[in-house]
């Protein structure tokens, strides 16, 4: 198994034939850190052999963790687009105080973006060698039957890993064109908070709204993934 993080993001992904797509992650930090983080933090579990549940236990919770950071970004989509529908549809005499409730959540989407990043270079330097360790496990083993049958596991991971990033490649599409826009209704309402401005930018805010609709299935998509996964690695049974 080689996993290859390289500079600038993710890049194909090679693990037993699978692979995951590379994309450009420039304007999409958020999407692209929330995978990152469940590579570092099963990274980050140290333990002998024999306990090597502990690093799937560490796997599970990063994958609930980063599912829950998926669930507010969509939150955080929402309080963005209803302030700015409540700036548009229901100007009040003096506008900055709602401008400044939209800009307030328009900068807590991106500042969520911006806490999760920092496990993106991180990811790239010990992500190799979680799945290099899981390797090199494998060969001590004496016993081929337990081999082959951690081997099988490895793959079975691995094949889930890659419905993320398919998944992950999707949310990527639709949100990093979302959030731009966001952000440019944010500066044109900086430099022109008027009537005028607000008639001006009435049909972007509208077209935002409708945009918001496949980001969210994207994104929520995407944290069902991660929440499968997650129970999938957990060492406890579920509960009746």
């Amino acid at each position: 198994m080689r996993l290859d993080l390289t500079e600038g993001g993710f890049h194909p992904i090679s693990v037993r034939g699978f692979f995951l797509d590379a994309g450009d992650v420039k304007n999409n930090i958020l999407l692209s850190a929330l995978l990152c983080a469940v590579v570092v933090s099963a990274t980050l579990v140290t333990g002998c052999a024999s306990a090597n549940y502990n690093k799937s236990a560490g796997t599970a919770a990063a994958l609930s963790e980063s599912s829950a950071m998926i669930d507010k970004g969509g939150s955080q989509i929402d309080d963005a687009l209803n302030a700015l529908n409540d700036l548009v549809a229901h100007p009040q005499p003096d506008l900055r105080a709602q401008y400044q409730a939209y800009s307030v959540a328009v900068d807590a989407l991106d500042n969520t973006a911006k806490d999760v990043a920092h496990k993106n270079t991180a990811m790239k330097e010990q992500g190799t060698a979680y799945f290099a360790e899981w390797d090199s496990e494998n060969a001590t083993m004496r016993n081929e039957n337990i081999r082959q049958r951690s081997e099988a596991r490895q793959a079975e991971v691995a094949s889930h890993f890659v419905r993320i990033g398919q998944q992950y490649k999707a949310a990527r599409i639709a949100f990093a064109p979302f959030m731009s826009d966001l952000r440019d209704v944010q500066k044109f309402l900086a430099n022109d908070l008027t009537a005028g401005g607000l008639a001006a930018i009435k049909e972007v805010a509208a077209k935002a709204a409708v945009d918001a609709v496949p980001v969210k299935d994207s994104l929520m998509q995407l944290s069902t993934e991660f929440k499968g996964l997650s129970n999938s690695m957990a060492y406890h049974t579920a509960v009746n």
